[in-house]
């Protein structure tokens, strides 16, 4: 009987200990690069796995014993090798009692949780160095989120006292979960704008109107489908830059960031200069990933570029 966890993931565990605060809604990455094929978000009282191998009795086992460790209560593992999979219940294994929702907190700002949820149950980790820069440059200024998500973006723009903050995806359920995690957060929804629509549309529509913005968070899907077609990033993400090149102030600021592997920060970059020259807009220094989602292979995780519009 499987009475321990791999000595790397203790490994992993013991420094997240030490930097992280532990109490009953915090979030954090327990394991990241420290194991090639699992990796493990502490979601408040869930503990989140992502398995990019076959799972087997003796994983799960250890699965349940380190969530005993960080004081979750479950455990969910999503197989990460079969993110093909049309049916979202057949890529999910979970604990008893998992809940269908519940609340976790990052630097005292709350989100929603939810399982049965695609590929993430609500909150990208790995953002929350980018989230906490906006949070603090936000105020009195408009603040325009593409590809929105839940909010976490716009909701760290409008508790950093942003004037006005508006949230754009093409997922009717991403932006109704936003508005539930701003509601969480003591915001009244009625005083920001929630589109949802395909971010091509809203560009084009703030164009026409000539309207504008101080800062633009772009963070898109490597592939994404609707009913308006497909999205890829290698192939649209230019036309995606020259809309926001006509609807951003002078002085104005991009943060662009994706996790497509085939990409590391110099081919985002190089993508990027395509469309936004060096002579026209400069690059604006970025705080690195925190201790817990920082990865030493350039190619896989979060790659991110901000830049400042200077003509």
């Amino acid at each position: 009987m499987i009475n321990s966890v791999p000595a790397n993931w203790e490994r992993a565990t013991k420094k997240r200990l030490t930097n992280f605060i532990l109490n009953q809604k915090s979030t954090f990455r327990l394991i990241h690069s420290e194991d090639p094929e699992i990796r493990c978000d502490r979601l408040g009282p869930v503990c989140w796995f992502y398995s990019y191998r076959q799972i087997f009795p003796k994983d799960l086992a250890s699965m349940a014993i380190l969530t005993n460790q960080v004081g979750s209560l479950h455990w969910c593992t999503q197989f990460m090798a079969n993110r093909g999979n049309k049916n979202p219940e057949g890529m999910v294994t979970y604990s008893d009692n998992l809940p269908d929702e519940w609340i976790g907190t990052e630097e005292n700002v709350s989100y929603y949780f939810r399982k049965s949820q695609g590929k993430s149950p609500g909150l990208f980790l790995d953002q929350r160095a980018n989230r906490r820069w906006l949070r603090k440059r936000s105020k009195g200024l408009r603040i325009l989120n593409l590809f929105s998500y839940t909010g976490g973006f716009s909701l760290n723009a409008a508790l950093g006292e942003a004037h006005e903050v508006v949230s754009v995806d093409q997922n009717h359920n991403f932006i109704e979960w936003s508005k539930k995690n701003f509601n969480l957060n003591f915001l009244q929804v009625q005083d920001w704008e929630f589109w949802p629509t395909d971010v091509r549309y809203f560009l084009q529509g703030c164009v026409r109107r000539m309207r504008k913005f101080d800062i633009v968070i772009c963070d898109p899907p490597s592939f994404s489908r609707s009913s308006n077609g497909q999205f890829r990033i290698q192939k649209d993400i230019g036309d995606i830059l020259q809309q926001i090149d006509k609807i951003l102030v002078k002085n104005g600021q991009l943060l662009l960031c994706t996790n497509y592997e085939r990409w590391d920060k110099n081919s985002l970059e190089q993508h990027v200069r395509k469309k936004l020259t060096k002579d026209r807009y400069s690059e604006i220094e970025l705080p690195e990933s925190d201790l817990d989602t920082k990865s030493i292979n350039s190619y896989i995780g979060l790659k991110s570029i901000a830049l400042q519009k200077q003509t």
